[in-house]
């Protein structure tokens, strides 16, 4: 078995498991979260809102117009409430990022979205008792939802288990397109979401329906991951001895590294590439740790500001823009790699050294679209900063699908970095990164925008652009293995560093208070 192979074979008398089958829960989550995006701005608008006006001016909540929340001193205080809210979730996810992804390396990919899916109905059953009776029970449940959402296997886990699911059931040179679609998903649930919540609010004008929405169609993907969604990892159905055998070369974890969550990221430096330099893998988890900080930049919350815009305009903002990312990720991308793989050599009966040409051309091509897309967002993210009216401000993210080129090109590098049985733990380390850039993210744009709203509220947009130019510079610091000086210079390196481990592996017992205290228990 190599890279280039499935991980899944076709003689399994089981369901045999397909990247369709890890697709479609994430088009559910999507859609649950996109249909939800411009809703909570406004119910966490509506809410601070009278929290405000009954607190500076006695007024009755039922007599207070929308437009009157859209002042500075109101977003400050929902800017406030969705950094904390933020930080719950991502801090809550990365407690349990590591033990996740080792989690779904032992017992199975599945167990891991069942979970998360499981922790998304609790969040949005939070929300929607909130929405339903915040004038009752208050808005506790907004914070509750989010920390129970990130403890069990939050947005990052579900990534992370379900890009791992699809690599199980690929091969090395099909997982970007592969990736693509997923990311497509992704877009039209995003898409559809926010389409609908729109059509519900204008016709209803109650944002409890859309919660309602969420509600269901969670539920569903609980339903679909928990009786349909086969297991993918060739590693759980392998005898207990098995199993024991291939671990045998593993250190085993002391206690330090269990209460650590940061030790998972040693994955990052462990072993090298086999078709990228030694350092290629910190650089593109550097780079995707750097893009996540700008994921999520206050975008609705300024149109509301500078646009007056509603939840209405908001959602079919959020509609148009997705529907061009998915344009990207299936139309654009798979032509790109279509036509670039064409100068691949093709055969009925390729030999290893044709495949390790379709390998080297494939990783090429990701590392291109992962520099083309981060530049792309840097430009529009300025752009946006920099718009003047609703026109140049939507065209800033309409163009800015174009960055999407970079995630599945991301995802298919890292998939190619590390061995099979490595995957889970590999993207575990990626979302605890990622969980780590989001909690920065919403703290540190949303402490900016904070700090700005009343005199440069664009400020928000042209440090993400900067934060961009970061991450693309680090995209450009990943490069392929191409000459035999390249080999000759890691394979001294690697010397050097198992000689540094093996002397840092025999101290780094006693390094460990709880391995000092047994030590000396012993003596």
């Amino acid at each position: 078995m190599n890279e280039n192979t499935p991980l899944i074979t076709a003689g399994n008398k089981k369901k045999t498991p397909s990247s369709w089958y890890a697709i479609f829960p994430m088009f559910l989550v999507a859609f649950s979260g996109g249909a939800l995006i411009a809703p909570h701005v406004q119910f966490y608008t509506e809410i601070f809102c009278t929290i405000y006006y009954k607190t500076h001016h006695n007024a009755d909540d039922n007599l207070i117009p929308f437009k009157d929340c859209a002042i500075p001193p109101v977003q400050k205080m929902v800017s406030k409430a969705q950094a904390a809210i933020m930080f719950l979730t991502y801090a809550s996810t990365l407690l349990g990022a590591g033990f996740y992804g080792r989690l779904s390396d032992r017992k199975g990919r599945s167990l891991i979205v069942r979970i998360s899916t499981i922790g998304s109905l609790l969040y949005v059953s939070c929300d929607l008792l909130t929405a339903k009776y915040h004038d009752t029970i208050g808005i506790a449940l907004l914070f509750v939802g989010p920390l129970i959402r990130g403890i069990m296997a939050g947005e990052g886990v579900l990534m992370a288990a379900v890009q791992a699911y699809i690599a199980d059931c690929t091969s090395a040179d099909a997982r970007t397109v592969i990736f693509a679609r997923l990311m497509a998903s992704l877009f039209i649930g995003s898409a559809v979401g926010p389409f609908v919540s729109s059509q519900i609010l204008k016709h209803t004008g109650s944002l409890v329906n859309v919660f309602y929405v969420a509600f269901i169609v969670d539920i569903i993907n609980v339903l679909y991951t928990v009786f349909i969604m086969p297991e993918s990892s060739q590693f759980i159905n392998q005898p207990a001895a098995a199993q024991q055998e291939s671990d045998t070369h593993k250190r085993p974890l002391g206690l330090c590294s269990h209460i650590n969550i940061f030790s998972a990221l040693k994955i990052l430096f462990k072993d090298r590439p086999a078709h990228l330099t030694r350092y290629a893998l910190p650089c593109i988890a550097l780079a995707d740790f750097l893009l996540a900080l700008v994921k999520r930049p206050p975008i609705l919350l300024y149109a509301m500001l500078k646009f007056k815009w509603t939840a209405y305009e908001g959602s079919l903002y959020y509609t148009c823009t997705s529907l061009m990312k998915l344009m990207m990720m299936i139309g654009i991308l798979p032509l790109l790699s279509k036509l670039f793989k064409r100068k691949c050599p093709k055969a009925q009966a390729p030999t290893a050294a044709d495949q390790e040409k379709i390998v080297n051309s494939s990783t090429l091509f990701d590392i291109w679209m992962v520099r083309i897309g981060i530049g792309m967002d840097a430009v529009c993210l300025a752009l946006a900063g920099l718009a003047s009216n609703v026109v140049l401000f939507t065209t800033a993210g309409m163009l800015q699908s174009v960055s999407m080129l970079a995630q599945p090109s991301i995802r298919g590098l890292l998939t190619t970095c590390v061995k099979p049985n490595q995957l889970g733990e590999l993207l575990g380390a990626v979302a605890i990164l990622d969980s780590i850039a989001m909690m920065i993210a919403h703290l540190g744009i949303n402490f900016i925008y904070y700090s700005s709203v009343l005199t440069m509220p664009n400020l928000t947009f042209f440090v993400c652009a900067f934060i961009a130019g970061c991450s693309c510079l680090a995209a450009f610091m990943v490069r392929q293995r191409t000459t035999r000086i390249d080999d000759t210079l890691e394979e001294g390196s690697l010397i050097i560093d198992a000689d540094r481990d093996s002397a840092e592996s025999s101290s780094s017992t006693l390094a460990c208070p709880a391995t000092q205290h047994l030590v000396k228990a012993r003596e």
